[in-house]
């Protein structure tokens, strides 16, 4: 499930009147965290001066963030969750203090704050400053007490002593992200194309702890299975305990996406190790990684390519069997195609404040739906050579990490244009609009699955049986 705050249309009606000046140096933060009382003291500096700046956080939450103090001017007027600052001085800081554990106590506003034993988690939207109209991305130093971390997606600078630097990139500022400050460790775990820097919180025992850091390692390298590499070179990964109803390992995921890249797994630690290996919300969600941010219009795009994936990429990985990520594909379809009702309205209008099971099944499965769709007919007109695989290790080359995101049109045509074809469009364009489940009869047909009874069987003489043999195949490196 890829997560953007539901509070866009109430961000910043004012900042018309401060557009992004590109040429505008990035701001530099100075934090320092007190155990003692949860908050972080914070300070902004910029080395710019200006008639006015303006610092906002997200809409409703002021009440986290008190005394500001200028190193020299008028003192910052307050208008909600914004204050105006008059005449900027070259090299001027703010400083302010923000009360982390309140965030984590409330725990109801977008992102969720949250404790998990000796970790505070919450989304710094709520308390770290932005400068509307800086441009770039900002540097930041973090300093913490004796036997504490913080977990962020922002990418990691060389470091000295107790002081942590950091790089955070200027997504947009309803992208939501995931901070976690507490007693844990933070293990690297370096892989094909990038680092996946995990976190896992409020477990007891190493030896636990050392269980669920190689669970995630395998979940990393059955990613690789699509092209050979991590799409991104730097995710944070979040493992947090949650009480689950003992039936599911995994009881929640999400991939965020604000200032840097970030993944969040709630996991039942009572859970053996082999349930984990079995379940799909980690790689699902690690799968969101292949893509740039598609807006609500593209939840199904988003979704489905996800979807398709945790089976895909699973059963690449030995984490099940082919014959298995067939059968739960197959399940996966037929829950979409029986939520799908004759009066649905277009697909790609699901995502605009739908909720409901319904709707959640018809998102996902009907894009599922597409990528197998498209990923059968690329192969057949390339002897296999073609693949969603090949034409999102192309994007990937040109075009991630993205900090801003792509409409679902203009990455349909993207990827036709990296494979030099026009499936991605042309089915795309079909699907959309679609008020209905889509029709795989003839997919099925020619991949060679066939239902018998509750399983399936596979007909190895049918016209692209090895295309179904090859998309759960790993690509050997070339």
């Amino acid at each position: 499930m890829q997560i953007r705050s539901l509070a866009t249309a109430l961000l910043f009606i004012a900042e018309c009147a401060f557009a992004a000046d590109p040429r505008a140096a990035a701001p530099r933060y100075a934090m320092r965290y007190d155990a003692h009382s949860e908050t972080m003291s914070v300070r902004v500096c910029l080395a710019d001066a200006a008639p006015r700046v303006q610092f906002a956080i997200d809409p409703g939450a002021a009440r986290y963030v008190d005394a500001l103090q200028r190193d020299a001017g008028p003192a910052p007027t307050q208008e909600r969750s914004t204050w105006m600052a008059k005449d900027w001085r070259s090299g001027e800081c703010l400083s302010y203090r923000a009360a982390l554990g309140r965030i984590a106590d409330d725990g109801a506003r977008r992102g969720g704050g949250m404790r998990r034993a000796d970790a505070l988690l919450s989304d710094p939207g709520a308390w770290l400053l932005r400068v509307d109209g800086a441009g770039g991305a900002a540097e930041a130093d973090v300093e913490l007490p004796d036997g504490y971390a913080i977990s962020a997606p922002w990418h990691p600078l060389p470091s000295t002593g107790a002081v942590r630097r950091f790089s955070i990139a200027p997504t947009p500022p309803d992208w939501i992200a995931r901070v976690a400050i507490g007693r844990f460790d933070e293990q690297r775990i370096a892989l094909a194309g990038g680092v996946l820097r995990t976190a896992i919180l409020g477990v007891e025992g190493a030896e636990r702890r050392h269980e669920l850091a190689a669970w995630i390692e395998r979940v990393g390298r059955a990613t690789l299975s699509a092209y050979g590499r991590l799409p991104l070179a730097d995710v944070q990964v979040l493992l947090v305990p949650a009480r689950g109803t003992g039936r599911e390992p995994i009881v929640f995921g999400e991939s965020t996406r604000g200032q840097g890249h970030g993944v969040t797994l709630f996991v039942d630690p009572s859970q053996p190790v082999s349930a984990l290996d079995r379940d799909w919300v980690a790689v699902h969600e690690l799968s969101h990684q292949f893509h740039p941010y598609l807006d609500d219009r593209g939840s199904w795009l988003a979704e489905g390519l996800a979807t398709y994936y945790q089976n895909v990429l699973r059963a690449r990985a030995g984490l099940v069997t082919p014959a298995q990520a067939w059968q739960q594909i197959d399940a996966g379809l037929a829950r979409g195609r029986n939520a799908t009702s004759a009066h649905d309205v277009p697909l790609e209008d699901i995502g605009e404040g739908a909720s409901g099971h319904a709707n959640f099944m018809r998102t996902y499965w009907s894009g599922t739906a597409y990528w197998l769709d498209v990923d059968l007919a690329l192969r057949r007109s390339s002897g296999n050579k073609l693949s969603v695989d090949e034409a999102l290790r192309r994007f990937d080359a040109c075009c991630l990490p993205d900090d801003r995101g792509w409409s679902p049109a203009d990455f349909a045509a993207k990827l036709d244009t990296l494979v030099g074809s026009d499936v991605f469009g042309r089915r795309f364009a079909a699907y959309r609009t679609r008020r209905d489940f889509p029709d795989l009869v003839a997919v099925y047909r020619d991949l060679g699955i066939v239902r018998d009874g509750d399983r399936l069987r596979f007909d190895e003489h049918a016209s692209a049986a090895g295309v179904r043999r090859a998309i759960m195949t790993a690509r050997r490196p070339d």
